[in-house]
């Protein structure tokens, strides 16, 4: 049989399997509903605590067209450390892999269904945040107290849904509102290895005389010596939201995040290094190594703005823009040549110089997101775009770290642009009173350009621009079976072009076809959702780093399949218990291997006690094997880790305190310490380098509100 008529069986199987899965679970008349504005990330339920849905780290919403896993500010206050970033937010989801990852394991490498860095979307408040390689950071512009919800979307979203890589899914974080009263809540937190956190935060409430606004400010200072040997770090967060009613349905939304952060920065530790010193191995004192934690030093200022304006102009007509910048500066980040050891020391200017890097990173992002929605008798029309102008400067210089980073030769030296402009129209048709039929396109138009003084390649002066377009279309639907069960079916075409452009190079943009089906079922007592998916890739664009510099290649075409279940049972008397999991396929269609860093199946699980005052949970990640580089090398283990959190509130403990919340929480609680990710390989001796898990830890919290 051809490998078309095999695809063709495949799909077909996959549609079959697909529709038993939705059929598996039956309607329960009367069953209590959720409903989510995927847009804003913000969940309705009628807070009942005894719910299935209100207890459920992950929910469904009855109303999507893709897998989505939402995660509301419950859970977050709960389970999540005050010093974590959203990817330990995201890691209970079904399909998603976090390890940790450079910068001492402040920062996490996020994979869902496989997906890699810069292969999914990541937006805040609908507006989508990249850089000019598509690389995304999950510790670079929001702290997770000032998160309202976040929705992991694991397919590509539909002709509206505005991003780079929007076939991998989108990760949807939602800044949270402003307290309708007023308040000021300080917070202090204290844990493992030193680290420290320090928050102060002012809500004004409705402020009268303006018509209803409102704002809160949020400031937050953290500081941790940190698992890894020698990899002490700072940040600094201040985040600002005001919203002002002009009038009764018109709002103006301003956001502002500023971020400041200074760490070590750790690149991975060999096999041999984690052998000799231990799995927390990071960073070494003494300063003749190139592993020295004085020469390999980071900084960052980051900040975010956008003007939102939403407003119902009547007769059905509906407008949502946001007007936005936002940026990231890194005076030279420091680096050792080689951190593994094993290459010989030297430099042109001593034999016994520490040879090292100097790496100068700017970008800022200038966009608008815009929709206009038009209700009709049957449905609606939304029209919109997104509009992005990118600016960029990266350097590498090589440097003597012994004579304070002196010059000597230039890697390469780059101004960038990333230009894109992605216009879209989409309908909901009402075919019957519960079906709503979603089909849509958009125009993904993006312009690469360069002017580098020295280029990473052709090691010269060069000019260059390239230029790509497609139009994507989408199709989707979703079936209200009964008031509280759903089914849904979504097909899409997705488009990424290369991270970085060069003349002569072989690197084609890649292009998916997605195709997932699924269902959803929420009542009182329980919740429950599954899906199947299958992804058709061409031009599939992988990566290799050696020595922080990151080569990219067509790897071919490739098939990502899989199933995903997840589920929350309310046993009562306080209790629920919730689990869910994945397997995972992604595999080279030419030669069957294993595409790198894409796990072959996940799982979660977890018990749930609130009653009164008291909130605690007991979860356990479980992540399967996978290979670290393409060609399935440097294979990887699987692993898992287990997680406690106590939370204590009161409200009114003393005359002049509106409430008291005291946290306690331990990770990692059976203290596993394996390799759990490949970081790529150092420069000169080209080792490969790894990281370990983060060993047991604790963490204690208290926030008192006036």
């Amino acid at each position: 049989m051809s490998s078309t008529a095999d695809r063709r069986r495949l799909k077909r199987r996959f549609i079959d399997a697909a529709l038993w899965l939705a059929a598996s679970v039956p309607p329960v008349a009367g069953a209590h509903a959720q409903t989510t504005d995927l847009g804003t990330v913000q969940t309705s339920d009628s807070g009942d605590v005894n719910s299935a849905v209100y207890q459920a780290p992950t929910t469904t919403p009855l109303t999507v067209t893709q897998p989505t896993s939402v995660i509301d500010k419950h859970y977050i206050e709960n389970n999540i450390p005050p010093t974590a970033n959203y990817d330990r937010v995201i890691n209970v989801a079904p399909s998603v892999m976090t390890v940790p990852g450079a910068f001492g394991g402040g920062d996490a490498k996020i994979s869902i269904r496989g997906f890699q860095n810069g292969q999914s979307n990541l937006t805040l408040d609908g507006i989508p945040l990249r850089q000019y390689n598509l690389n995304q950071r999950s510790g670079i512009f929001i702290m997770t107290n000032d998160l309202g919800g976040v929705a992991v979307d694991r397919g590509p979203g539909t002709a509206s849904t505005v991003g780079d890589a929007t076939f991998g899914g989108t990760v949807a974080l939602q800044t949270k509102a402003p307290m309708s009263t007023m308040a000021t809540t300080a917070t202090t937190s204290y844990g493992s290895f030193n680290t420290q956190l320090y928050g102060l935060q002012f809500d004004s409430g409705q402020i009268k005389g303006t018509n209803g606004a409102s704002f809160f400010l949020d400031t937050q200072f953290t500081k941790s010596d940190g698992y890894f040997t020698n990899t002490a770090r700072e940040r600094e967060n201040v985040a600002l939201k005001i919203q002002q009613p002009l009038n009764d349905n018109t709002t103006l939304t301003f956001v502002s995040i500023n971020n400041h952060e200074i760490r070590n920065y750790f690149q991975g530790a060999s096999l041999a290094q984690i052998k000799a010193y231990g799995p927390n191995y990071g960073l070494s004192s003494s300063p003749n190594s190139q592993g020295y934690a004085g020469y390999n030093r980071y900084q960052l200022q980051t900040d975010f703005e956008y003007l939102g304006l939403k407003s119902d102009y009547g007769e059905g007509w509906h407008l949502d823009n946001k007007l936005y910048t936002y940026g990231y500066r890194t005076p030279p980040t420091i680096l050792g040549a080689d951190v593994s050891g094993n290459s010989r020391l030297g430099t042109v200017f001593g034999a016994s110089d520490v040879p090292g890097t100097s790496n100068p990173v700017d970008y800022r992002s200038y966009g608008d997101v815009i929709a206009v929605t038009k209700d009709l008798p049957d449905g609606a029309v939304k029209v919109g775009a997104w509009a992005d102008h990118q600016p960029a400067h990266r350097a590498n210089f090589n440097v003597d770290m012994t004579l304070a980073q002196k010059y000597i030769s230039t890697v390469y030296d780059q101004h960038l642009a990333l230009d894109t402009f992605q216009p879209y129209v989409e309908a909901d048709w009402k075919a019957l009173p519960d079906l709503t039929i979603t089909p849509g396109v958009k125009y993904a138009y993006v312009t690469r350009s360069q002017s580098s003084l020295v280029d990473p390649f052709t090691h010269g002066p060069l000019d260059y621009s390239q230029t790509w377009g497609k139009a994507l279309p989408s199709l989707a639907a979703n079936y209200k079976l009964s008031p509280n069960w759903s089914v849904y079916a979504q097909a899409a075409e997705g488009f990424l072009t290369p991270p970085q452009v060069t003349p002569g190079s072989s690197v084609q943009p890649q292009t998916t076809w997605n195709y997932q089906v699924g269902t959803s079922y929420q009542s009182k007592t329980f919740t429950l959702a599954g899906d199947v998916y299958y992804i058709d890739f061409n031009n599939m664009i992988a990566s290799r780093t050696v020595g922080g510099i990151a080569s990219y290649f067509n790897a071919g075409g490739a098939i990502y399949q899989g199933v995903e279940v997840e589920g929350t049972v309310h046993v009562g008397n306080g209790f629920s218990v919730f689990a869910n999991g994945s397997l995972n396929s992604a595999k080279n269609k030419q030669t069957g291997q294993w595409i790198a860093e894409a796990p072959n199946a996940t799982a979660a699980a977890g018990l749930i006690y609130e009653q009164g005052n008291w909130y605690a949970s007991l979860t356990d990640k479980w992540v399967g094997s996978r290979f670290g580089d393409v060609g399935e090398k440097q294979p990887l283990s699987p692993f898992n880790q287990l997680d406690m959190a106590i939370t204590y509130k009161v409200k009114n403990p003393l005359p002049n305190l509106a409430a008291m919340t005291a946290r306690f929480g331990i990770s990692n609680i059976l203290d596993s310490r394996t390799i759990v990710d490949f970081g790529g390989y150092s420069g000169g001796s080209v080792t490969p380098l790894f990281y370990t898990q983060i060993g047991r830890n604790i963490y204690s919290s208290l926030s008192v509100q006036f």
